[in-house]
């Protein structure tokens, strides 16, 4: 298992300008429903049309260190020219502070180990994952509007569109 390789860039030739692009505002962002919850992930908006999705998914080939026939996840950030993927059922706008760049919020996530993550063994843990890095974003306050993190802390525990409770299930992070 030493060679899985966790991070993927999306197109990979282009992970140097993809890092380069400025991020005006996050979107948290639930999916249609699958396995009877929402996919969510964090859409960095680097121009009105335009973002960089940071995407944790399971990998379900390399198997969980810690959770019971879970797997290891894939984290993907992708370059997008659109501002969110078709099957978004929400947006909860997160603003950020002035001159952000993708590289600040990807060298945050990689240094604090956000991309070494694990989801159970039905795939399920990003809304857990999406939720620990919107903490993180305002912890260091990249994200500094208390009422928009409020907002999509609450939105991720909701099946959408519904918009009825939904426990968060748990992955967990190995090191």
């Amino acid at each position: 298992m030493a060679s899985f390789q966790p991070v993927h860039f999306v197109p990979k030739n282009r992970q140097d300008e993809i890092l380069a692009l400025p991020v005006t505002q996050i979107l948290a962002v639930p999916h249609s429903q699958n396995v009877g919850t929402n996919h969510w992930c964090l859409y960095l908006l680097v121009s009105p049309e335009r973002s960089v999705q940071i995407d944790c998914q399971p990998s379900y080939s390399a198997r969980s260190s810690i959770l019971q026939g879970g797997s290891k996840a894939h984290f993907i950030v992708s370059e997008l020219i659109c501002k969110v993927l078709d099957d978004a059922q929400a947006e909860f706008i997160i603003d950020v502070i002035p001159g952000l760049s993708v590289s600040r919020i990807y060298d945050l996530l990689i240094r604090n180990g956000r991309h070494k993550y694990e989801f159970d063994a039905n795939g399920v843990g990003c809304r857990c994952w999406t939720l620990g890095q919107i903490d993180l974003l305002h912890q260091v306050q990249f994200a500094t509007n208390v009422n928009q993190i409020t907002a999509a802390r609450s939105a991720i525990q909701k099946l959408w569109p519904e918009q009825t409770p939904l426990a968060l299930d748990q992955g967990t992070y190995y090191s």
